[in-house]
């Protein structure tokens, strides 16, 4: 982007690839990256979800296709990349925001007995093997170029490790660790490749861990989902949960010239609960 542009549109002409974009965190993603002027390929495995995101990125102006896609397949992700290079013209950014917490009868661990082998072979299909897969499908798309960013959704569970999901802990970890490697590697080729690390934001998942927090730990009995979400909220020094566009931010600045000398870092957006 020339010196001198426009701040607050900070990607235009940048098309980017959003993976789980269907969800809070991915649809918060795109809504950021498209009031900085992004092109959006907003992919993801549930196609209702995605298109809810692709009317309200368009009501902000910007252009965007839904693509279907399974992270943890290599067919699926290179077509994606594939798709957004002849629909959108081009591939700029890649967003690996996809990810699961299990299977769907997850539960916690405390103790770790209680984690399932499937629990860990779902979480590590999509958090660490669907990163692989993306990055590999779209490096070759960025390098002539000698541009591009990588952003891949880490968590703060990533950089802290939680005894109720070591699984999770795990995979977001890999993750952060994978970011490192890549980013030495992409370097070369003008790529940068970042972490966001999200701590906690409110949403159907949340809901879920609610109940089974409140299984496990006396002291949550009698509270309400919220309110077991909020008891997290209150441990943090800030005080404040997060939001889909809180990471959204983040991710836009990391894909924007204002980054350019920044990767293979893993940047916390948590209310200060985790500092490194």
């Amino acid at each position: 982007m020339a010196e001198g542009a426009s701040r607050a549109r900070r990607l235009e002409g940048r098309t980017a690839l959003i993976t789980g974009a269907g969800g809070g965190i991915g649809r918060g993603i795109a809504r950021c990256l498209a009031e900085e002027g992004a092109s959006l390929a907003l992919a993801d495995i549930a196609l209702e979800g995605a298109e809810r995101t692709r009317m309200e990125v368009e009501a902000l102006g910007a252009k965007a296709a839904v693509l279907r896609l399974d992270v943890t397949e290599a067919t699926d992700c290179e077509a994606a990349v594939r798709r957004t290079r002849e629909e959108m013209g081009g591939l700029d950014i890649l967003v690996n925001n996809a990810g699961v917490i299990g299977g769907p009868d997850f539960k916690l661990g405390l103790p770790l007995a209680d984690i399932t082998e499937a629990d860990w072979d779902a979480t590590y299909q999509v958090n660490v093997k669907g990163v692989f897969l993306l990055c590999r499908a779209a490096l070759p798309a960025m390098q002539p170029g000698k541009w591009g960013r990588i952003i891949n959704i880490s968590s703060r569970a990533g950089r802290d490790g939680r005894e109720a999901i070591p699984h999770y802990s795990a995979s977001k970890a890999a993750v952060i660790i994978f970011t490192q490697a890549l980013a030495r590697e992409a370097a070369r080729d003008g790529i940068t490749v970042n972490a966001v690390c999200p701590g906690l934001i409110w949403s159907p998942m949340w809901e879920q861990l609610a109940a089974l927090y409140q299984a496990k730990i006396t002291r949550l009995d009698g509270m309400t989902p919220r309110q077991v979400f909020d008891h997290f909220v209150s441990q943090t020094p800030l005080g404040l949960a997060q939001t889909p566009e809180d990471v959204g931010r983040a991710v836009a600045f990391l894909a924007s010239e204002d980054a350019r000398t920044i990767t293979g870092q893993a940047l916390l957006v948590d209310s200060g609960a985790v500092m490194h």
